[in-house]
């Protein structure tokens, strides 16, 4: 009945290794960035090989890191546009597709989302701008190599995320639109979702169909378009089924599906907390009420300290919200973590519990 509570904060778990901490927002660099820095690295350094191994490589890995930097650039913009907004700024995570910044969108608008999804393409035109602009004035093949580079690599991540469609930025501009022209964000969800299939097979029609009818051979350039019309195909799909299963949970009042809760310190026993028939947390380090205690058939000492008998949840599954609320936010919770339980809070203190199995029997009712 016992799972300890981790040792890492919840927000170091599950994100890969956190490599700076800036504005207090932790960055997170995951082990899949390696498989593209090592692509990169493969294709600049090829036209070197053999005579020159060492300048090729030291190429290849200096266009992985601008990269790396181009895509902290392009997170750190919304992650400061979130926070001019009075949205908390939870992680910047960059992975083999470039990378997502996750907040707390507690004060979204359309204008407001709109707004945050163009600062990450608006923050590489700015780079791709000021490294042509150097590049104008520059001698030598090395300085010149790495800003065409620092050009190539901002201009296309530009141009691809303000393209209409999900899951880039200008799919959520596209979602934001529709929000604002209905009043309702999961039907511009579902909209921004077809864009961004439309924009998936136009992709690889002009870029893979049309080449192979034309008695081009299929290369590295093609397998990687079918590769990013993979990622594409499935981000725009999850919009499409975010939005329909959403505007289902609207239906779904947070009381309806709420479990009690009883709130006991950590010095409390075991045996206290068996003994009530609300699910049981108690308050961790910096009162936040995250630790819950829950049945896991593990036996423990009935005597132990109630702290030693709990499950952290994260931070995002601490939710506020009033009983007369649907369970949209709580189920974003859910999602955005994976884990299927949420306290729910008022002013801070937690009454409330939540499991996504509840949420689901009360989905398929008629």
């Amino acid at each position: 009945m016992t799972t300890r509570a981790p040792e890492k904060e919840p927000e170091e778990s599950g994100h890969g290794v956190r490599i700076a901490r800036v504005g207090g927002v932790p960055v997170y660099l995951t082990p899949s960035w390696f498989i593209i820095a090592a692509i990169i690295v493969a294709i600049v350094a090829t036209p070197y090989f053999p005579d020159r191994v060492g300048v090729g490589v030291a190429l290849g890995v200096t266009q992985a890191l601008l990269l790396l930097v181009s895509v902290l650039v392009h997170e750190a913009a919304h992650a400061v546009s979130a926070r001019a907004f009075g949205m908390p700024v939870i992680r910047i995570v960059a992975n083999l597709w470039g990378g997502h910044t996750s907040f707390e969108a507690t004060r979204s608008a359309p204008g407001r989302m709109a707004a945050i999804a163009a600062a990450g393409p608006g923050a590489n035109a700015v780079l791709a701008l000021a490294g042509w602009l150097l590049l104008l004035n520059t001698s030598g093949d090395r300085t010149s190599a790495l800003l065409s580079g620092l050009v190539i690599i901002n201009g296309s991540l530009a141009v691809l995320n303000v393209l209409p469609g999900m899951p880039l930025d200008g799919g959520q501009v596209v979602e934001s639109l529709v929000w604002k022209a209905t009043g309702d964000r999961n039907k511009g969800a579902v909209v921004a979702g077809w864009c961004g299939r439309v924009l998936t097979v136009l992709l690889v029609l002009g870029f893979f169909v049309r080449p192979l009818a034309q008695g081009q051979a299929i290369g590295f350039d093609s397998i990687w378009v079918l590769v990013i019309g993979s990622v594409l195909w499935t981000g725009a799909t999850e919009s499409i089924r975010r939005g329909r299963a959403l505007s289902s949970l609207s239906r779904i009042r947070v009381g309806s599906v709420m479990q009690a809760l009883t709130v006991l310190p950590g010095s409390a026993t075991v045996q206290a907390a068996i003994d009530l028939p609300t699910i049981v947390l108690t308050l961790d380090e910096r009162g936040v009420p995250c630790l819950v205690f829950l049945d896991t058939g593990h036996e423990i000492a009935p005597s132990a300290p109630l702290i030693s008998a709990v499950t952290r949840l994260p931070d995002e599954n601490v939710v506020e919200a009033s009983p007369d609320d649907d369970v949209t936010a709580v189920v974003t919770a859910m999602h955005a973590t994976g884990v299927g339980s949420v306290v729910l809070t008022a002013a801070g203190r937690a009454y409330g519990f939540v499991n996504g199995a509840d949420i689901s029997q009360a989905l398929a009712r008629p």
